[in-house]
């Protein structure tokens, strides 16, 4: 009955005809990628918290998803996925350190051969051999049965006042660099371009009074933004107590810094910043559209909103992402453009792999075999591309890397999200009901056996999940040891002094044996 209400949705959304951009047509092309936003502010309720015009005016002007997904709830794996068009196992991006090799082929590669003029600016963030050396030990030692706090209180941080509009200055001089970019190169192109365009915001700023390998921590705004939000909005999510807590779960908040006591005007205030930080992105995807505006190029380009996580912003006794809830996993996803219905929502579960097959359909190139997304064409336009299969309803995400002590995975579905973890046995799973619970409070796995079974069932179709959990497995001890041999006699020390440093000096000499046990423990 699940399946047949998901083919269901699918048949009314399409329709019987064919697209087939020609060389004369086919659009321009703008994505804007930010980093840990919301999807759920795209549209109401959410977007009643916080003004956001241009996102506002891409859902009035276009389609907006209404259950977006990334594939792994953190940067580089989310990126990954989205710029190979394939699932986290099949990259193998574990953490943010283990990604993509830099020679993959990526849809703008495709795009480039095909006769666009392809350009690349800000934040990529999806090859192997970044981020700190603390975040890849996290990673690699997160099945070591101790509990250490890794990353920094979350705090606020308000800076100038009610004129200070580029807070995030970093951001702001790579958008001023996009829109001289079409102004002065795309206007004067002869064939149809391609321009990415990644954000940092509204990912929380690096706390730096903890040093140089901090986490990003400190939500940081000003006034003119905080005016934006609309405060009696915000509100103080509800907590589980820690005795109900899912095991991963907890371990998450106690690595995250979250065990501690929090006000309710601590939380809402987290809150309103981060909201704030939403706003100062929307700005800059403004600054995207009216440039194209002014050049006289939007009506000729599809643009694309989206990000690759979102934040908890305090739900669930978090922040950051690394978790399936749906203020980390669930993104923003917006079109607009040629052939995009105008006004339209899309309520079917989609997600960032899609985006690959998506944009070599508005390219008017083939599809190469091995994709693990399905083109987003025949969703926004009611138009069936020929060659494309219909998207199958469902949503794979999972998560390899640091702040959660064991591989996870879910399934979206209809009304259904299930996580799953490691062997599918030695943890509990999580089954949420959306359509009744969307704070995600009341695990229901206990009460519908059946439907896990289903969900679970389905889940082995795509991939083999407890043998992927044992190939991470593998993985973080033969890097851990490898690391460990070329620190040689400084091991000691350098471990001692990573992000968990505060709680490691309180009874170092049994951490150190928690890992040596770790090690010569059963694979």
């Amino acid at each position: 009955m699940l399946i047949f209400r998901v083919l269901l949705v699918l048949l009314v959304q399409m329709n019987a005809h064919c697209m087939n951009w020609t060389s004369h047509d086919r659009p321009n092309i703008v994505i804007l990628m930010s980093d840990a936003f919301d999807g759920r502010l795209t549209f109401h309720p959410g977007n009643k918290v916080v003004q956001m015009p241009y996102i506002n005016y891409m859902r009035e002007m276009g389609a907006v998803f209404l259950n977006s997904y990334t594939n792994s709830p953190i940067c580089c794996p989310s990126r990954a996925a989205m710029w190979s068009g394939q699932f986290v196992h099949l990259t193998q991006a574990w953490n943010n350190y283990k990604c993509l090799d830099p020679n993959a082929t990526t849809w703008m590669d495709l795009l480039g051969k095909s006769g666009y003029h392809t350009h690349s600016m800000g934040k990529l963030d999806y090859t192997s051999g970044d981020h700190s050396v603390s975040n890849r030990v996290e990673a690699w030692t997160r099945d070591v049965p101790f509990l250490l706090r890794q990353e920094g209180r979350p705090v606020t941080d308000l800076v100038g006042d009610t004129s200070t509009k580029r807070v995030m200055t970093k951001d702001w001089n790579i958008t001023d660099a996009a829109v001289q970019w079409i102004r002065h190169t795309a206007e004067s192109l002869t064939q149809p371009f391609a321009l990415y365009l990644g954000l940092n915001l509204p990912h929380p700023y690096r706390t730096d009074s903890l040093g140089p390998t901090a986490g990003g921590s400190t939500f940081r705004t000003s006034l003119y933004w905080l005016n934006k939000v609309s405060y009696d909005q915000v509100s103080v999510p509800k907590w589980l107590r820690f005795e109900d807590m899912h095991p991963v779960d907890f371990y998450s908040t106690f690595t995250k810094n979250c065990s501690g006591h929090f006000t309710e005007e601590e939380i809402r205030s987290i809150r309103a910043f981060y909201y704030a930080m939403c706003a100062e992105t929307d700005s800059m995807l403004g600054e995207v559209i009216a440039a194209l505006r002014d050049s006289g190029l939007l009506n000729r380009t599809v643009v694309l909103f989206t990000s690759d996580h979102g934040d908890l912003a305090m739900e669930h006794r978090q922040f950051y992402k690394m978790s399936m809830f749906e203020g980390s996993s669930h993104v923003p996803l917006l079109i607009m453009g040629p052939g995009v219905k105008s006004g339209f929502e899309i309520s079917l579960p989609v997600s960032l792999v899609d985006i690959y097959p998506t944009m070599l359909d508005l390219a008017g190139v083939p599809q190469p075999g091995g994709l693990s997304g399905h083109s987003l064409i025949p969703l926004v336009s009611g138009v069936r591309v020929q060659s494309a299969e219909p998207h199958p309803g469902w949503v794979l995400s999972e998560y390899h890397g640091c702040n959660a002590n064991a591989s996870t995975y879910m399934l979206r579905i209809s009304e259904w999200k299930y996580i799953t973890y490691a062997d599918g046995l030695t943890v509990p799973p999580q089954l949420f009901n959306l359509s009744k619970d969307e704070s995600e409070l009341r695990n229901v796995a206990s009460h519908f056996p059946d439907v896990c079974h289903d969900l679970d069932k389905l889940l082995r179709t795509i991939l083999d999940y407890p043998s992927v959990s044992q190939t991470v497995h593998r993985y973080n001890k033969q890097q851990f040891l490898e690391w460990k041999k070329s620190l040689g006699d400084s091991y000691t020390q350098v471990i001692a002094n990573l992000r968990w440093h505060i709680d490691w000096q309180k009874d170092a000499k049994s951490y150190e044996r928690d890992i040596e046990e770790w090690l010569l423990g059963f694979d």
